[in-house]
């Protein structure tokens, strides 16, 4: 109580004020501008990148290995030998492909939504739209699946500090 008596006037004061706690000016109806340019093109081929990278890689993690051509099996094999990703190599973890299976049911489908609303250059990709709020779920999902593995790798005694630094560069979006 002696916290929340404390906390409540500052809180007061900048709700009342609408004031930014990172001190900038608040604009009242100001969004963020229209995804345009280098930045509309890095964030489409995020996106676009993140489709096969899904349904060929990491889903391997989840499905049956028959589902997928040989060279996706032989590039995922080469990849676990050559940088030592434990959470990859058979047989993986039940956490690992809970979360990867949540990556294909959750994250696939918005990545083509997100091509192609990037792609056609509508209104729907401003930044007070829904396309901002499936952004920051989307956002919110891959930061909260990214603690565990990344504590996973960084406590793997197997992996040389060179190959955890890949790994890390692999799955950090």
């Amino acid at each position: 109580r002696d916290c929340t008596v404390a906390i409540s006037p500052i809180a007061r004061v900048l709700i009342s004020h609408q004031l930014p706690i990172d001190g900038s000016v608040y604009e009242p109806n100001r969004t963020m501008s229209y995804l345009t340019g280098k930045t509309r093109l890095a964030f489409l081929c995020f996106f676009a990148s993140h489709i096969p990278i899904t349904l060929m890689i990491d889903a391997q993690a989840f499905l049956p290995h028959s589902f997928f051509p040989q060279i996706a099996l032989d590039v995922v094999k080469w990849y676990t030998n050559t940088f030592n990703d434990q959470l990859m190599t058979p047989p993986y973890d039940t956490w690992f492909s809970a979360v990867v299976g949540c990556e294909i049911f959750l994250q696939l489908p918005f990545f083509f939504v997100a091509v192609h609303s990037l792609w056609t250059n509508g209104r729907s990709v401003d930044g007070s739209g829904w396309f901002r709020t499936a952004c920051l779920v989307y956002g919110s999902h891959t930061a909260t699946t990214m603690a565990p593995i990344l504590a996973t790798i960084w406590n793997d005694i197997s992996a040389e500090k060179i190959q955890k630094a890949f790994l890390f560069s692999v799955y950090l979006p």
